[in-house]
């Protein structure tokens, strides 16, 4: 017999949860724990057994409310058939918990899409729908996407690529910069915090704060958070001969000795008297408070690269546009297209990120232009298309509410801002004169320009 595999699994999981001998008044969703074995999940109390029925301790329920003992004995057998993703416990009932609110209200639910597929032996398989709470070690953040609609806050800009060395910093670094020049007040946060940089980039030694942001987790995880308030940010000189600012909260403090050892303790949840705070809500909790602080127009964020749990909070829950930046390899595609299958399978998830979703084309090169641009945009529409957008059937017409563009539409997500290659900003300082190396505002909009046009766009429109 063929071993069963991850995805054996829960294809056969789901085929039980959905079959039509189990009766209809009861949904049947699946729990994944963190090595993916697989149980039922049931808002009902367990059928009557031999060993309990009508003992004095059995509590009393209405048969109603009871699972049907015949459809209990479906889910044992197909559990059976899950090989090394079973576990003892094939299913979960209301009675099986002191609050069973705890597991059926969870809000990590979610509608979870299983594709058509054709397996070894040419049989076909159809598209399957499951309600899966995910048990996951890490990467559960992906799928929190909900943002509260009542929120005000300024528009938040994420910089995400799935690996360095694109010159996402470098972007970030230069769109602070210009909009400090037109006047803004630029809050920079820096939660790469595996590779912090920007500090490096925008400050010079003197001025960097004593206390980064790893600093705030660690006294917040024991209740003072706010004595390091006072010294976490920095300005930046890049701003001093402009109307704006950007102030700058960095990873990491002035004269840091012990860095790695508080790294490795970040990223734990804290009790608080509402129960344990994750590291994303607390992620969530620093920025407001520095938006409360600082009252920026604009607040840049610098993502870690990868699919790592800071990206996921940062794109997920804190983005109001996220700049995926991409360069044209096969690297890149097939990175991307994980992280949208990804969300294609819970649509839910999907509707919530897709529309604060836009793809940066950068290190754009300086020979072949036209020909490169239309390669890069069609696979960044074929990306797009095949996992974020509504399909529209051939011949159909489109509803003006659907998410979905023309590969030639410039207001589509796939449609990239543009970074172009220059020379002059490999391993530059952006503190430096031209004359010694720097750069100065030709070479700056020579090579953002464009750039800077479109996100200066999006913001506006996120205005209310």
């Amino acid at each position: 017999m063929r071993p069963i595999k991850f995805n054996d699994a829960l294809r056969l999981a789901a085929e039980a949860a959905n079959n039509a001998c189990l009766p209809k008044e009861w949904q049947i969703r699946l729990v994944r724990d963190i090595y993916g074995r697989l149980r039922f999940a049931v808002d009902a109390y367990r059928p009557y057994s031999l060993e309990v029925d009508m003992d004095e301790g059995t509590p009393s329920i209405p048969d109603g409310q009871r699972y049907p003992a015949d459809a209990h004995q479906i889910l044992i057998d197909a559990a059976l058939k899950l090989g090394r993703y079973a576990t003892s416990q094939q299913a979960l009932f209301r009675d099986d918990f002191s609050n069973p609110d705890s597991l059926f209200k969870n809000p990590d639910w979610h509608e979870t899409v299983l594709p058509q597929y054709l397996d070894a032996d040419g049989v076909e398989h159809p598209e399957l729908t499951v309600q899966l709470l995910d048990r996951q070690i890490i990467g559960q953040d992906w799928l929190r996407t909900k943002q509260d609609p009542d929120a005000v806050h300024p528009p938040r800009i994420v910089f995400y690529g799935l690996k360095g060395g694109v010159g996402r910093s470098t972007a970030l670094a230069m769109l602070a910069y210009r909009l400090a020049r037109d006047g803004k007040r630029v809050l920079l946060i820096d939660f790469d915090l595996e590779s912090p940089g920007l500090s490096g980039l925008l400050l010079p030694p003197e001025r960097v704060a004593s206390n980064g942001l790893v600093d705030w987790f660690l006294e917040d995880a024991v209740g003072q958070g706010e004595i390091v308030l006072n010294d976490l940010l920095s300005d930046s000189p890049l701003a001093d001969n402009t109307p704006g600012s950007i102030r700058i909260a960095a990873a990491m403090g002035q004269g840091e000795q012990t860095y790695l050892s508080k790294l490795s303790r970040v990223y734990a949840d804290v009790p608080s008297t509402t129960g344990p705070q994750r590291f994303a809500q607390r992620m969530a909790r620093i920025v407001e408070i520095l938006e409360q602080q600082e009252r920026p127009d604009v607040v840049l964020i610098d993502s870690r690269a990868g699919l790592h749990d800071v990206a996921a909070v940062a794109i997920s829950s804190l983005a109001t546009v996220a700049l995926l930046f991409a360069t044209d390899t096969e690297q890149t595609w097939q990175g991307y297209a994980q992280l949208f299958k990804h969300w294609n399978r819970h649509p839910s998830v999907l509707r919530d990120v897709r529309e604060r979703l836009a793809i940066v084309q950068a290190q754009f090169p300086e020979s072949d232009q036209q020909q490169r641009a239309e390669r890069f945009v069609q696979r960044a529409y074929d990306l797009f298309a095949e996992n974020l957008y509504d399909q529209i059937e051939p011949g159909a017409e489109p509803d003006p509410e659907s998410f979905s563009f023309a590969p030639d539409a410039e207001d589509a997500p796939h449609f990239p801002f543009r970074v172009r290659w220059n020379a002059r900003f490999q391993e530059f300082n952006p503190l430096a004169g031209r004359e010694v190396g720097g750069i100065d505002d030709t070479d700056v909009e020579l090579a953002f320009g464009p750039f800077f046009e479109k996100v200066i766009d999006s913001i506006a429109e996120l205005r209310p």
